[in-house]
């Protein structure tokens, strides 16, 4: 297993710590959206009959800017997530690949 590390062009340990840092990274990027998003939440309560314009279009328009933070929060999120999916996804192929390689060569001797 060893020697097949040492000749791909890639390290399992390394692939594993990055798919963990992207779930690590997805995580905190959606806290932080979400704290954002509850923060500016809190400033409307707050402040309701003075932050909202008196125009319907732009009150669409300030809505609709609120709720795109939560929305980029899970796309990053899920992108992420993503990533690290296949990321685990292309080691098992990768192992599956060479695993088969050395099951055929046992058989054989």
């Amino acid at each position: 297993m060893e020697n097949q590390e040492s000749q791909s062009l890639h390290s399992q340990s390394a692939v594993f710590r990055i798919a963990l840092g992207a779930n690590i990274l997805s995580w905190l990027i959606l806290a932080f959206y979400l704290v954002n998003f509850t923060g500016d939440i809190q400033s409307i309560v707050n402040n309701w009959p003075l932050q909202m314009p008196p125009d319907p279009l732009q009150q669409v328009i300030a809505w609709s800017s609120l709720l795109s933070k939560p929305l980029f929060g899970a796309f990053y999120f899920f992108l992420l997530q993503g990533v690290s999916q296949l990321l685990y996804i292309g080691l098992d192929v990768y192992l599956d690949l060479t695993d088969t390689g050395e099951d055929e060569e046992e058989t054989e001797e």
